[in-house]
């Protein structure tokens, strides 16, 4: 009975770290060095999620949300050999 008290309690706390990082997620707007210090947040939380045995639901959301905060952290550099721009930032892009 109190194991399962206990992994309800860790859940509901997984549960609101979560909805927490999503809502400062969301109000990112193009904000990189806010994205980076979050993704590191994030990166932290996922560590912390599979180590302790998350289930799986929780440990596939922040996941989730990791990917999305590293593909929003990338700069924004060309990768067109034959731009003028190539592997600077680029207007064309």
């Amino acid at each position: 009975m109190e194991r399962a008290v206990r992994e309800f309690t860790t859940a509901l706390s997984w549960n609101e770290l979560i909805e927490q990082l999503e809502r400062e997620a969301s109000s990112l707007h193009g904000e990189r060095m806010r994205v980076l210090d979050l993704k590191t947040r994030v990166a932290e939380a996922l560590q912390d999620a599979e180590s302790s045995s998350a289930c799986a639901e929780i440990t596939d959301r922040v996941d989730m949300m990791l990917m999305t905060l590293t593909e929003a952290a990338k700069e924004n550099v060309c990768t067109n050999t034959k731009c003028p721009h190539y592997d600077k930032k680029c207007r064309m892009r």
